[in-house]
């Protein structure tokens, strides 16, 4: 699904994952938010949406600035680090969903900044390992 961006959107990454359209992101307008709220996931501190409902609310952000991009291709997203080992600090704060393999925990994260931090923090891409996609 390719979308188009102008130039002075803020893009916010969405992966499909399983039945829904999953993305994390800090809106700072309130009407933005209120508009968003039922998505809202407190208990995991992301935005949920199901598939029917992805396009208006795209199209919605698009008019507030920011451009929605679904990420064709999540596994560059996703990083992994070993179970019972300290994990990198920011981890939990820029991934999107968590999801544990066998001696793994997997985490999807935000953007490719958070990706970078991650590796430099100690975790490993996806594609340096022999996980298979958990998203």
């Amino acid at each position: 699904m390719a979308s188009f961006r102008r130039a002075n959107e803020e893009r916010v990454n969405a992966f499909r994952v399983d039945d829904r359209y999953v993305f994390k992101h800090y809106f700072e307008q309130e009407a933005v938010f209120d508009r968003l709220r039922r998505y809202y996931n407190n208990h995991q501190y992301r935005f949920e949406v199901p598939p029917g409902e992805f396009d208006t609310l795209r199209s919605f952000l698009s008019n507030h600035g920011y451009a929605l991009v679904v990420v064709e291709v999540p596994g560059e997203f996703v990083v992994a680090v070993r179970k019972y080992t300290e994990h990198p600090e920011n981890i939990f704060k820029e991934s999107v969903m968590q999801r544990s393999v066998p001696d793994y925990n997997c985490f999807l994260m935000t953007d490719q900044e958070a990706v970078e931090a991650a590796v430099r923090d100690g975790a490993r891409r996806l594609d340096e390992t022999d996980i298979e996609n958990p998203f």
